[in-house]
């Protein structure tokens, strides 16, 4: 039972408060603003009278709000990621059943990318890849959406300290723009390696990266490059090989190729799904082709668990619609990128 005095109290302010209410009902003038307001507190009495041994309904109001607000910072930061990347498999698994019921009669090739949306979310995605010396100040054409950058780092200093192999970036496609390599040089201090079959002068980015003369695309086959080029095109894989970096993990492939990903990605893809190559994330520039193949692009990426992070039609030099730039990451990664962003580890 509530103490005599504190009920006593209670039921005074009560007498006072209908005394009121009253006066109010009889004043038009105030009636719309002050009706609300006694009515709570007369609410809020009433419990505290009527009450035994219990909080007043106020009190329960606000202690079970806040009681559900600590119970939702005790859930742990892991858990709380799981939740998000429950909706990450929700959003790709949508993403997927749509692509697959997709009539080609019903997509023109300005909308043959429409059904590729991302999926994922990476709460550091930042766009990289400048000639400045300032970090966010990467803008227009040529840079790429990149995620967990200061991740990368700092793993990478881990490794240096510990002597051992830094991060490992590809630069696919080049025509000697080297934005890109040198803020990888300058920010993340990883191991680069780009490679072009269509220079014709001298690479500019040898203070950032190894450059190879090598065009990629199914291992072996024949490629003609705008009349003017011809090489035999080596696999992703076969790259790896004979730079002995198979047992490496490629922190990040960015690629702009001219159609060549749709040679070189799905066999690529297809070897992450079978655990025999790692890449953390992709940069790429996908092209206008037959749908077919664009269709057996994206679900080869599914199938190797790669996240679309990112999509960014090309309006500088593909009027929107005739080249598509998508990044994609590794479950793994994402998940490692969005925990230390969210949980400090």
């Amino acid at each position: 039972m509530l103490p005599s005095s504190i009920a006593k109290n209670a039921s005074s302010s009560l007498k006072l408060v209908n005394e009121s209410w009253k006066r109010v009902l009889t004043s038009r003038k105030h009636l719309s603003r002050s009706v609300p307001v006694f009515g709570i507190l007369a609410l809020c009495i009433t419990s505290i009278v009527s009450s035994n041994n219990r909080f007043s309904w106020c009190q329960q109001n606000s202690l079970s709000s806040s009681r559900q607000k600590q119970d939702d910072m005790m859930i742990p930061c892991s858990q709380r990621l799981q939740k998000v990347e429950e909706q990450y498999n929700k959003r790709r698994q949508a993403r997927m059943e749509a692509a697959a019921s997709t009539n080609v009669h019903n997509l023109t090739k300005q909308t043959q990318f429409d059904p590729f949306e991302p999926d994922a979310v990476c709460f550091t995605e930042e766009r990289f890849g400048s000639d400045s010396e300032q970090r966010y100040d990467a803008f227009g054409d040529g840079p790429k959406f990149i995620c967990g950058a200061d991740v990368i780092t700092n793993k990478n200093l881990e490794a240096k300290r510990r002597n051992e192999k830094p991060c490992l970036v590809y630069s696919i496609g080049s025509n000697n723009d080297i934005q890109f390599e040198k803020s990888v040089h300058g920010f993340l201090g990883c191991e680069t390696h780009t490679f072009d079959p269509t220079l014709k002068e001298e690479f500019k980015g040898k203070e950032y990266a190894t450059f190879h003369p090598w065009g990629i695309g199914k291992d072996g086959a024949t490629v003609k490059f705008r009349k003017s080029h011809t090489w035999t095109a080596k696999s992703i894989e076969s790259v790896m090989n004979t730079l002995g970096h198979m047992d490496r993990t490629i922190d990040i492939l960015k690629i702009d190729c001219e159609r060549c990903e749709y040679d070189a990605m799905p066999p690529f893809f297809d070897l992450v799904a079978a655990g025999k190559i790692r890449v953390h994330q992709i940069q790429i520039e996908v092209h206008v082709t037959e749908l077919p193949s664009v269709i057996e692009l994206f679900q080869a990426a599914d199938r190797a668990k790669m996240r679309i992070f990112h999509k960014e039609r090309n309006g500088w030099g593909c009027m929107g619609w005739r080249c598509v730039e998508y990044s994609f990451i590794s479950e793994s990664f994402l998940r490692e990128a969005n925990r230390a962003a969210v949980c400090g580890t």
